[in-house]
């Protein structure tokens, strides 16, 4: 399928449900959905040529893939170098991952760290698909309550600290204060250089 319509690119929003990202080109195994292209993202490859898009979303799809490397391997092959990657997922640690039986997976601030070579993970590549973690952030969400605003205040000075410090939170006190998504910006490379044995 083309990426673009009159020559202009397009982005792909990867399991769209009903709230497409706007000028998007969706794709999504539910048919109510609001997806241009209804494709199981367990099924390789996509149904999108090589090198189409300039920018993907993927928000609260990847925790649900049967095979995150090979979705990942898919993503990395249909954008272009450099394209723009925003994911969100659940916090490994948080009520969005363990709540719904559906998810395979939650995330941590290293997910993405493995299909980095340049990162300390990189070594331990499991993949060829090259992806530069650009930043990412935690997430915490509250209903509209007294308390929910308490927390939200809190979150607000935490959160940057929190981030600035992500293993030490991670590996100490995210059972203690559990956010509940992880957001991450990340950029295709395509260096072309193999995983090492």
């Amino acid at each position: 399928m083309s990426a673009t319509i009159g020559g202009a690119p397009r982005s792909i929003d990867i399991g769209c449900g009903m709230e497409k990202l706007p000028g998007s080109v969706g794709i999504d195994s539910n048919p109510r959905s609001h997806a241009d292209v209804i494709h199981d993202l367990d099924v390789f490859p996509w149904p999108f040529e090589s090198d189409s898009f300039e920018r993907a979303r993927a928000f609260d799809i990847l925790e649900h893939v049967q095979d995150f490397n090979r979705a990942i391997e898919e993503i990395h092959r249909i954008c272009k170098a450099d394209a723009l990657v925003l994911v969100r997922m659940p916090f490994g640690g948080g009520i969005h991952h363990m709540t719904d039986p559906t998810h395979l997976r939650g995330a941590t601030h290293r997910t993405f760290d493995y299909f980095d070579p340049d990162s300390e993970l990189g070594r331990y590549r499991y993949s060829p698909a090259e992806l530069e973690v650009v930043s990412f952030r935690y997430e915490r969400s509250w209903p509209v309550t007294r308390l929910g605003g308490f927390f939200k205040k809190l979150d607000t000075r935490l959160l940057p600290v929190i981030e600035k410090n992500a293993l030490a939170y991670e590996l100490y006190f995210g059972g203690i204060y559990p956010m509940h998504n992880v957001y991450f910006d990340l950029r295709v490379k395509k260096s072309g250089r193999p995983p090492e044995p």
